[in-house]
């Protein structure tokens, strides 16, 4: 099962704590690891047909999740994940998770500029303006901002799904088995 991992430059976490800066002293470890697995590959193996390298293909659907590990010695507020959709990936709707606490979902569709639970787009339908859901596919972006403390040592965990839709192929970077 090829993974990659990508640290927090891909995604913004933002930490406040409740307990002072004394509070956000690291303990050790990676307080953000982020994966990525190409379930289709996955299934493939599963099934006896193994890809002969680690390329992410046109219709593969990629799972990604973004584990936050408070490294701090207090609770830790204000947690935000953030994760952009890379060209070429298209959002899954309804594939948005979230565990470890409770944490509101929100998407953009212009590159992080706005966020909403659920974006619209402007349509013109009978010679009016009106505004309607927008797809799911044309999300950019995913956030999580997360509602409760997370406590010294705990853990939350974000994950979405995204179908590759452009012809080509790719290799993850810092992929591994």
């Amino acid at each position: 099962m090829a993974k990659t991992r990508w640290m927090v430059l891909v995604l913004t976490l933002l930490l406040a704590s409740a307990a002072g800066a004394a509070a956000q002293q690291p303990a050790g470890g990676d307080a953000l690891v982020i994966t990525a697995e190409n379930r289709t590959a996955a299934e493939e193996a599963a099934r006896g047909r193994p890809r002969a390298d680690e390329r992410v293909r046109s219709g593969d659907l990629v799972r990604y999740t973004l584990t936050f590990t408070n490294p701090t010695t207090g609770p830790v507020r204000n947690v935000v994940l953030q994760n952009p959709l890379a060209e070429g990936l298209r959002f899954v709707g309804g594939s948005a998770t979230f565990r470890g606490g409770s944490a509101r979902v929100e998407y953009s569709i212009d590159g992080g500029a706005t966020w909403s639970e659920q974006p619209t787009i402007e349509v013109e339908e009978n010679g009016r303006k009106i505004r309607r859901p927008a797809p799911p596919e044309m999300y950019t972006d995913v956030r999580w901002t997360v509602e409760t403390e997370v406590q010294p040592g705990a853990q939350v965990v974000a994950s979405f799904e995204a179908r590759l839709t452009t012809g080509d192929t790719a290799t993850p970077a810092g992929s591994s088995n």
